[in-house]
């Protein structure tokens, strides 16, 4: 799996905040075509290899998150959306989506925010969960770009995106799940399907294998 994790060029106003001078804004964070994009760092989980790419490389970052299944955090409402309209394509069905499994577990819409969706955001996710923390705010993220501080921004976006790699693997292997002021939410290891327990098998086996329609083995 390639998580990966977007970080955009132009700042985005919170409610009552008083814009930096200098600094330019987009309309809000629905705002995706005008928002640019400052980079994009990636992760894989199988080789451990982390990769940036800048603005001027996104068609490279499209045939690269087409090699694997895909993952992030908040990444179906955010990275996605911003991806996509600067061009780049992800296939959601192959996507794993941290906050939207932890939502969906919740019993909550993922396409519908509550006030019962708040608190799960990575930082108190990664705190509880783990003892580990963001290294910033992704708000200050465009502000640090444009004063030119480029290599401060990746340096955040790829801790973020390895904090991201390790929540990913965890809650798919059956990991206890917490936030401050929350119930632990426990996840389970999904059923290997017939191609990945076929590998496991050839793995162990020198012997041909096949894996029958009622999960049965077969030694040829």
């Amino acid at each position: 799996m390639i998580i990966f994790d977007v970080e955009i060029k132009k700042g985005i106003l919170g409610r009552n905040e008083t814009p930096i001078p200098g600094i330019e804004y987009c309309g809000g964070w629905r705002d995706f075509e005008n928002m640019g994009v400052a980079c994009v760092c990636t992760f894989d989980t199988v080789s451990y290899l982390s990769r940036v790419f800048t603005s001027g490389r996104l068609d490279e970052l499209e045939a690269y998150l087409a090699t694997a299944p895909t993952g992030g955090f908040n990444t179906r409402r955010f990275d996605m959306p911003c991806l996509a309209a600067h061009g780049v394509k992800i296939p959601h069905e192959l996507h794993y989506d941290a906050l939207e499994q932890i939502w969906l577990k919740l019993g909550l819409d993922a396409d519908q925010f509550s006030s019962l969706h708040a608190g799960w955001g990575l930082d108190a996710v990664m705190q509880e969960t783990f003892g580990l923390a963001k290294t910033g705010h992704g708000a200050m993220a465009p502000v640090w770009w444009q004063q030119g501080h480029h290599s401060k921004v990746i340096d955040y976006c790829l801790n973020d995106v390895w904090l991201e790699a390790k929540l990913c693997l965890y809650m798919r292997n059956g990991g206890l799940v917490k936030a401050a002021g929350k119930e632990p939410i426990q996840f389970e290891r999904p059923r290997p399907t017939v191609a990945e327990l076929e590998e496991i098998l050839k793995q162990e086996s020198t012997a041909p294998v096949t894996i029958n329609a009622d999960g049965s083995v077969t030694t040829l």
